[in-house]
């Protein structure tokens, strides 16, 4: 592993109204790892660069959220010309072009990690620098972003898991080095990431959020919209996230629930207002348990999104008829999803496709807002793994009437998760556009089949055969050395 450390540098500035210079990053010569851990501050700056740096575009600023991932996942009608899409979307990532970005994904990741790695060394070295309150804080979120960015390499490069057959994954680090670690099995790999998880809660128990809310704690910026950051409640959702994954239905269930029990007080559903806005709140960011802020995401729209002025060639947009079945015809028009991502469609070379502005607008806080993890998900698995079929079937109605739809009457539409024909498949689709969760479902169920992109009635699904296609290569350049 060639792991190189860098440093972004973070000044926290003074906030506007808008909050929308929460981080005010400035460029800096690379400092000493004694200067930049010898203060609170440094350890501030240090956490900060690695949430900042998850806004890259080998990352979640573009390649896991809404283009490579989603590309992958069949959600857009990609153009003829488009070579590079149309391979990607075909699972097929023996091209240059897609290895290099795989490479830069893969590289960029596990800079981070060395990063978690640093803060978390530090904690335990420098403890007498921290308060207390500042040291849970930034081990917890450390550990949590540790295992955060592990989790989804392994879902990205490791084989589809299976608990009754352990395959060899992905190296795992918990240690700041420069020397290469061996390949894990899928279970010793994936128990590494709930180890780190169980110690992000543990340090994360008196988080501010929990006294304060997603806002936080006003005496320091550092403690405030909470968020924006790997918070306790958030660590509840990847916990349930990574026991789902590994179809552990009892864990996935308890910490499913926890999140869905505190939904109302500190992530509550959408008001249809703020979708009738001048600024409409395309993210539903209310119900965000853990986003990125990212000041240049309009960027996202203007280059990928806009049908109004890109060519095919770079356009990713769905058609306009697959976006209305997949939404279930006329129940689209109440679907709060469509109002505030699918409103518009366009006509571009005989063809109609409906333009997905999730991530238009850059005029407030949630304009600048990435999600990573979303309450609504922890409803969805509540439904597939509670043993309860009356709180499965009203859990799972909840989410839908938050959502501008009516409830089901009939359980068999959660006990067939992969049925395209039944609700809780469906709402996997509905649900994260954009936000590069469904490749993964698709994954975790071995489906052969994906939603098809240009098929009205998906009468032609894309077929993933054989199912290694969901397995990335690891980059050359790594898979040598392990």
């Amino acid at each position: 592993m060639k792991i190189k450390l860098s440093y972004i540098l973070v000044m926290l500035g003074a906030l506007c109204a808008s909050c929308s210079d929460f981080l005010d990053v400035q460029p800096s010569d690379r400092i000493s790892e004694g200067q930049n851990f010898s203060t609170v501050a440094g350890f501030k700056q240090a956490l900060n660069g690695i949430y900042i740096d998850l806004n890259a575009s080998e990352l979640y600023g573009r390649t896991l959220s809404c283009e490579f991932i989603e590309i992958m996942a069949q959600r857009y009608d990609v153009g003829q010309d488009n070579k590079a899409a149309l391979e990607i979307m075909q699972l097929d990532f023996s091209g240059s072009s897609a290895l290099s970005r795989l490479e830069s994904m893969w590289g960029k990741a596990y800079n981070l990690i060395a990063n978690t790695n640093l803060i978390i060394r530090n904690c335990e070295e420098r403890r007498d620098v921290l308060p207390d309150e500042y040291y849970h804080i930034i081990k917890g979120e450390a550990y949590a972003l540790r295992a955060y960015l592990h989790f989804d390499m392994f879902r990205l490069f490791g084989t589809s898991y299976t608990p009754e057959e352990s395959t060899t994954a992905l190296p795992y680090y918990t240690e700041f080095q420069l020397d290469v670690n061996p390949r894990l099995s899928s279970l010793e790999f994936m128990e590494k990431v709930l180890e780190d998880l169980a110690v992000a809660e543990e340090e994360l128990k008196n988080d501010p959020i929990v006294t304060y809310g997603t806002s936080g704690n006003p005496k320091d910026v550092f403690l405030k919209y909470r968020n924006l950051r790997l918070n306790l409640y958030a660590v509840y959702g990847l916990m349930a996230r990574c026991y789902y994954y590994i179809h552990d239905d009892e864990n996935a269930y308890a910490y499913s629930k926890k999140v869905v029990d505190l939904q109302e007080r500190y992530f509550p559903w959408i008001n249809p207002i703020a979708l009738t806005r001048a600024s409409v709140d395309r993210v539903f960011s209310s119900e965000l348990l853990f986003s990125l802020q990212n000041l240049q995401r309009d960027n996202l729209f203007t280059s990928l999104f806009d049908a109004n002025n890109l060519k095919t060639s770079t356009l990713l947009a769905p058609r306009d008829n697959v976006v209305e079945q997949i939404f279930e015809g006329s129940q689209s028009a109440s679907d709060y999803r469509v109002k505030a991502s699918f409103k518009n469609s366009v006509e571009l070379g005989g063809m109609t496709y409906r333009m997905f502005n999730k991530y238009q607008g850059a005029d407030s806080l949630y304009s600048q807002m990435i999600p990573m993890i979303r309450v609504s998900e922890a409803y969805l698995i509540l439904a597939e793994t509670g043993p309860d079929d009356e709180e499965r079937m009203r859990r799972f109605n909840e989410f839908r009437n938050a959502r501008g739809l009516k409830g089901i009457t009939n359980i068999r539409e959660l006990n067939n998760p992969t049925d395209k024909y039944y609700s809780l498949y469906k709402e996997w689709v509905k649900e994260f556009y954009g936000e590069g969760q469904l490749f993964f479902w698709y994954k975790r169920n071995k489906c052969s089949a994906m939603r098809s992109a240009t098929d009205q009635y998906d009468d032609y699904p894309f077929r993933v055969s054989p199912l290694s296609k969901y397995t990335l290569p690891i980059p050359n350049g790594e898979s040598q050395y392990n």
